[in-house]
């Protein structure tokens, strides 16, 4: 496969009658070199597994099939899976599922690499994190949502988003990504990290727990703790007053009076552990596995 220009992407476009949409975060990668930067990052062997969302023109994927062992490519568009077989035709080691990924079983693989599509780059993020678990994850995003991933608690950036992101993985910067690296070009610029699983703690004793208080608390970041989770036991069927009996037994690590977008992931991990205690207990329900909404 020969090296994707700015005019060879408009021409494969056109033959394979593909229009980028921007409600699927159609754009494509252009600059070679950021290409390169992006599966060096992977430190690939013919020993690895990897799978690739969105695989549009099959930039990325062509290095990555010069240096993996298997190439899983996830493309949802049946025009850019066409072009994608064509063009791939003399990989071998590279298989293409037409599919939503947010829907398909997802292969099995030890790395994920991947220029994510904009529309479904969060919920993507959780589904590898949690389903596929992988050993290093190298992803694309837009670069404000790079910016969230790293944002400190009291930040104005500071959300759900960042609070599960930091609890499931340890997150590098790798490079910045201007937006004329793409066509069409897109609007912000972006930017790329590695994701590993992380060892360090703390962690709750339950994970679902974890995601479940912090899915209904964070849909008022700016209220103080004890309001916060005073409407989310009031939403679960359960007295608003229970609050401060939870924030009572959390042995003063957590206070009444503070800012939910403030509380750091030691204090979440404890209030989800003295949540879980209420659980245990009977005096709250136990997580319904349809809305743990992580992210």
């Amino acid at each position: 496969m020969s090296p994707l220009s700015e005019e060879s992407i408009r021409l494969l476009l056109q033959k394979y009658s593909i229009k980028p949409s921007k409600k699927r975060g159609q754009n494509f990668l252009i600059d070679q070199q950021i290409a390169r930067q992006i599966v060096s990052a992977a430190d690939l062997t013919k020993e690895d597994a990897v799978l690739e969302i969105g695989g549009g023109l099959g930039i990325l994927t062509r290095f990555l099939a010069s240096q993996a062992g298997k190439v899983h490519v996830i493309e949802l568009d049946p025009g850019l899976v066409c072009a994608l077989n064509d063009l791939l035709y003399e990989n071998g080691n590279v298989s293409v599922i037409q599919g939503d990924a947010l829907k398909e079983d997802l292969p099995t693989v030890n790395k994920v690499v991947s220029n994510l599509p904009y529309s479904i780059s969060s919920p993507i993020t959780f589904r590898l994190l949690t389903e596929v678990k992988p050993e290093l994850s190298v992803l694309m995003y837009q670069k404000e949502l790079v910016d969230r991933m790293f944002a400190e608690p009291g930040s104005s950036d500071y959300s759900r988003f960042s609070v599960s992101i930091q609890y499931l993985a340890d997150v590098k910067r790798v490079l910045s990504v201007p937006a004329k690296a793409f066509y069409p070009e897109p609007a912000v610029d972006s930017a790329v990290v590695t994701m590993a699983p992380r060892r360090q703690g703390p962690f709750a004793r339950r994970d679902e727990v974890f995601f479940w208080m912090t899915h209904g608390i964070y849909s008022y970041p700016n209220k103080q703790v004890r309001r916060a989770l005073g409407i989310w036991c009031r939403n679960i069927g359960k007295s608003k007053e229970l609050a401060d009996e939870i924030i009572g037994r959390t042995g003063g690590a957590v206070e009444s009076h503070e800012r939910l977008r403030g509380l750091t992931q030691d204090q979440l991990v404890t209030l989800a552990d003295t949540v879980l205690e209420f659980i245990e207990e009977g005096s709250l329900p136990k997580p319904d596995g349809n809305s743990l909404g992580i992210g």
